[in-house]
Parts: structure tokens; C-alpha cells; sequence
């Protein structure tokens, strides 16, 4: 006799009250790559799209050819806003001094 093993049901972090924390992201385990954390939310975001990678490059691309040379210009860079917020834009410059 045979018996199909169960899968085992996902199980979501449960907030805590008041909301995740950056310290949170941190040290939650198994969470999907570039998860953000906006307003104390937990945000996991899609799988890119070709079309989506192209438009980030192109967009890189265009910032740094016109960006001042004090400034950088990143892809997927985790900003530490505040606590509860800290997201991860396509694409962000920043002066070179804040990295």
C-alpha cells in the first residue's frame, strides 16, 4: 500500500502589530528575491518581463550619459527610507557620496 505525501500548505509571515520593520526583511527567511517593504507591507513583486530589463538598461543607460559625474545611477537598489519603507526602484540615482 501506497500513500501520496502531502504537500505542505505556504505559509505566509504574519505581520507583526504596527507593521514589518527593515530589520524584519532582514531576517525573514525564504522570502522571494527583491521583496520591498512599503509602509510596513511586505510588497513581493513579478518576475520581469524582457521588454521590462530592455526598459530598465535603456533607462540606465540614458540617466548615466546625463547624469553629473558626482552622481551614480543604480538598477535594483534597495533605499533605506525609514523603518517601514524600503523599496527597490527599477532604477535610482543617487550622489556617489550616499552609497
Amino acid at each position: 500500500m501506497s500513500v501520496a505525501p502531502k504537500a505542505s500548505t505556504p505559509t505566509w509571515p504574519t505581520p507583526p502589530e504596527g507593521g514589518w520593520t527593515a530589520d524584519d526583511l532582514d531576517r525573514l527567511p525564504n522570502l522571494p528575491p527583491h521583496t520591498e517593504l512599503i509602509d510596513g507591507s511586505l510588497v513581493f513583486v513579478r518576475p520581469q518581463t524582457i521588454f521590462h530589463e530592455r526598459a530598465i538598461d535603456f533607462f540606465k543607460w540614458q540617466l548615466q550619459s546625463l547624469a553629473p559625474a558626482e552622481f551614480e545611477v543604480f538598477r535594483e537598489f534597495t533605499i533605506d527610507i525609514d523603518r517601514q519603507n524600503r523599496p527597490e526602484p527599477d532604477v535610482v540615482v543617487v550622489r556617489g557620496n550616499v552609497v
